[in-house]
Parts: C-alpha cells; structure tokens; sequence
C-alpha cells in the first residue's frame, strides 16, 4: 500500500491551551486533500498537558502520529523528525497556528506536481489581536507575512512546505529558531535553499491566522523580540551574509543613547513603537554581531544577499 503523499509537521512545548484548536484545523485541512496526509506532532520536552491532548487526538484520528523528542530547540527537533517522516511534501506550521480548509492542498500540491522544491504561505494576526499601534513593521516583526510574490518568497516556520528531500538537504541551524537564539531559522533555511538553486514559489492560498498570546504585545516582551531578533540576525549577518560592517561599538552606543532620550519620555502602559522596536533590534544586533566576529563564519562558501535582512 502507498504511503502518504504529504507530511505536516509540528514542533510543540508547552503549549496545552493552544494545540487543540490548532490540530483540529490541521487534521480538517488534512481530511479534505486529494492525497493521503499524515500528521506528525513532535512533543518537545512539554512540562503540561500538552502530550495528553496529543495523545487523545492519535485514538481518534489515525493519521496523527505523536513523537516524543526531550531536546530543547525547535531546530534540531525538526532536524532528527525529518527521515521519519514518511510524505514527499512536508508542510511546517506552529502549535499557535489555525489554518484554512485547503491548506495542505495548496501548499503541497506544487511541490507533489513537480513544479517547485518548497512553496511559501502568507500568515496574518488573528483579527483579536489587532491593536492600534501595531503598525505593518511591528506585525512583521511578529512574523506576519502579507506578500509571497517575488523571487524569494518569504520563508516562515508558521507556514512553508518543501520536498522532504530538499528538507533534509537543507536541514535547519541549530543555534538559531525557539530554544536558541529565537528566530531565523526559517530565514536562513530559505536563504540556502536560494543558493542551492532549488524553485521557490508562493502560494495563491488563503493565509494562516497566528493566535499568538496576548501577552506577547506587551511593551517587555516585544523588547524582549526585538533583541532575540538581533541576536539571531547577527549570526545571519556574520556566517551567512560575511557582513564587515565596521564601528560596531559606536552604532550600538548610539542605539543605546537614543533609547535613554526615549525612555525619559516614556510612560509607563505605553505600547511599543516602531522606533524603539528598531533600537532595541539594533542594539542587540551590534552587539552580538561583534561577538560572532570571534568565530570562524559557518558557512564560508555562502553565497551572500547584497541586501542584509532586517528585523525579522
């Protein structure tokens, strides 16, 4: 008998309120193709309920497969899932993610038809979370993605597929995405999908909607996001982009006083703007970019973007 044509897979920790209403969109986008899907949810060391609620939609939908994985890191996680995963397309998506009924047709069929190596999804906020100052940067920076035409798509964890084969040529940073640095691993896996020479393609689709927690609008935990995404994007610009982009001192203390100017004014309740977002991003990324120089760039034969990538 043949396998299934398309995997999905899951990364998850923690995250118990959540990957029930995930899961059911995932399975019902699933029921729906054209193709045999499996479902593979990797349990990565969760301290809640997270492995029962997996484990209770395994009895009853058989094509959920629930994978046990200790090891902190959503990179490596993905890394050891992938030669067991059974479909040719492999569609990822986050545990804080719903998805529309004709998700993983639209997402794997170009990959299952031959006519691309990996397809990019939009993503969208959930309309709950819209909040008047959340301007187009700062949704960015929560990783919505409005526009996948072009050359190089956006890749974004929350919603891209590739052939299973390329995945794992490719494969994902382990100093980079959730239980690292935070962020980029998605990023730098398109990146060297790019350089590769594989066919990336958006897809025509609705988007996703990310119901991320509330409370990651706060202005301390997008402060928190903004540096994370520094960090990340220093290893980017460091090992992939070789950047020698000189003063880094000098850039990072001026990040640091412009955002003392703005913190006398600030109030206390006020949200996050996109000014401060960008200092605290650059002040991270200053930072940890001149640390990074100490090392040897991972990836020397790296064929650079002229562009660096900003905050996100």
């Amino acid at each position: 008998m043949a396998g299934p044509e398309a995997t999905v897979l899951i990364a998850t920790r923690d995250r118990a309120e959540h990957i029930a209403t995930s899961l059911t969109s995932v399975l019902e986008s699933a029921q729906q193709a054209p193709f045999e899907v499996e479902v593979v949810v990797v349990n990565n060391g969760s301290r809640d309920d997270t492995g029962e609620v997996i484990d209770r939609f395994s009895s009853s939908w058989p094509m959920l497969r629930h994978l046990d994985d200790p090891i902190a890191g959503r990179s490596g996680v993905l890394n050891r899932a992938l030669p067991q995963l059974e479909g040719r397309a492999v569609l990822f998506t986050d545990d804080d993610v719903h998805v529309p009924e004709s998700w993983v047709t639209d997402m794997a069929a170009p990959i299952l038809d031959g006519t691309a190596d990996a397809v990019c999804g939009r993503i969208v906020l959930a309309d709950h979370l819209d909040r008047p100052w959340l301007t187009p940067h700062l949704r960015a920076a929560l990783a919505e993605l409005v526009d996948v035409s072009g050359d190089l798509p956006g890749t974004v964890g929350a919603n891209m597929a590739a052939s299973r084969e390329v995945a794992m040529a490719i494969g994902f940073d382990e100093e980079l995405g959730p239980g690292e640095r935070g962020f980029a691993d998605d990023v730098l896996f398109g990146w060297r999908m790019k350089a590769a020479g594989y066919r990336l393609v958006g897809t025509a689709g609705p988007p996703v909607e990310h119901h991320l927690d509330a409370d990651r609008l706060t202005y301390a935990v997008m402060k928190s996001l903004a540096q994370r995404n520094g960090s990340s994007h220093a290893y980017l610009w460091h090992h992939w982009l070789h950047s020698d982009i000189q003063h880094l001192g000098m850039r990072r203390l001026r990040a640091r006083t412009q955002l003392a100017w703005i913190g006398m004014r600030r109030r206390d309740g006020d949200p996050m703007t996109d000014r401060e977002y960008d200092l605290w991003f650059a002040e991270s990324l200053w930072r940890h970019l001149g640390q990074e120089r100490s090392k040897p760039p991972r990836y020397p034969d790296a064929v650079t973007d002229p562009q660096p990538a900003g905050n996100r």
